[in-house]
């Protein structure tokens, strides 16, 4: 990935804009709620959890400009991010440096297939989020409605644990499904779906771990940064600008780890489908063998 360092920027610009999408009505809204009263300058030192819930439910009734804004926000990031992973595995598949030719030109070409492979794996989606529920099916079959308090307690981290991976999963799908079409230009995507269920079981302990990896490195991140975060909380402009600066490095920090994930998951597909071919290959000539 750090051959191809441009590509963050690209990513990071896309998140800045995003940002300041959201940022500058939300930003509105508060002054009109709080303003340069004693209230907002406690905000900028310490979230009031009272009022913070009380602006979302303010600003979540149906109809609200605030919710449109940012559902309308949501769904075209969401098809942003799909345009640009186009560009992005087709330049970790042709193994070049970042070009904006080579870039653009691929988040066009595979930008339709991606956003139907997004919508067949919808269901999958579906799937995947109800894998939480095990734990509440297992409690209620082994202590009952009423469960003791230890029990509910750990079993919510559980159920949290397993809405988490079933959440993973269905991005190694999603990733690994636009992978199949870059490298094998597959124009029906029911078929690249069903190709990525049968790669992503088959090799599925390599596959998650490599994901896990990531995901991980990117907790860390966020465990480094928080704490500086808080020492940073002043109503102090200074404070606030250096917050600001650090807050942008810390975005590019998680777009490198996106792009570093698509990149290493490019190349797991290309050795693990190669494997796969030379054992298919190998396997006739051995069946061939007398008894």
């Amino acid at each position: 990935m750090l051959k191809r360092k441009r590509m963050i920027f690209v990513y990071y610009i896309l998140n800045l804009l995003f940002g300041l999408m959201i940022m500058l009505p939300v930003r509105a809204a508060l002054m009109d709620a709080a303003g340069y009263s004693l209230v907002g300058q406690h905000l900028a030192v310490k979230i009031d959890m009272d009022f913070l819930l009380e602006f979302i439910v303010k600003n979540s009734i149906a109809g609200s400009p605030m919710l449109l804004l940012v559902m309308s926000a949501g769904i075209i990031y969401l098809a942003a991010n799909l345009f640009l992973s186009g560009g992005a595995y087709g330049v970790l598949a042709a193994g070049d440096v970042y070009s904006a030719r080579l870039f653009w030109e691929n988040a066009g070409k595979y930008f339709g297939r991606f956003l139907r492979l997004f919508f067949w794996s919808l269901p999958l989606l579906g799937v995947f989020f109800c894998i939480q529920f095990i734990e509440t099916g297992v409690v209620r079959f082994i202590w009952g409605s009423d469960p003791y308090q230890y029990v509910t307690y750990w079993g919510a981290w559980v159920k949290t644990g397993l809405a988490y991976a079933g959440l993973l999963v269905y991005l190694l799908v999603l990733d690994y499904g636009r992978i199949i079409i870059v490298l094998t230009d597959e124009r029906k995507t029911r078929n690249a779906l069903w190709q990525v269920l049968k790669f992503t079981f088959r090799h599925f302990f390599v596959v998650f771990g490599l994901s896990s990896v990531v995901f991980l490195a990117g907790i860390v991140a966020v465990a480094l940064y928080n704490p500086i975060v808080d020492a940073l909380s002043a109503p102090s402009a200074l404070i606030v600008f250096f917050l600001l600066i650090f807050q942008q490095f810390f975005v590019f920090i998680r777009m490198g780890l996106r792009l570093t994930l698509y990149a290493g998951q490019m190349e797991l597909y290309k050795v693990a489908s190669l494997s796969t071919d030379a054992g298919a290959v190998s396997s006739p000539s051995l069946s061939a063998q007398p008894a």
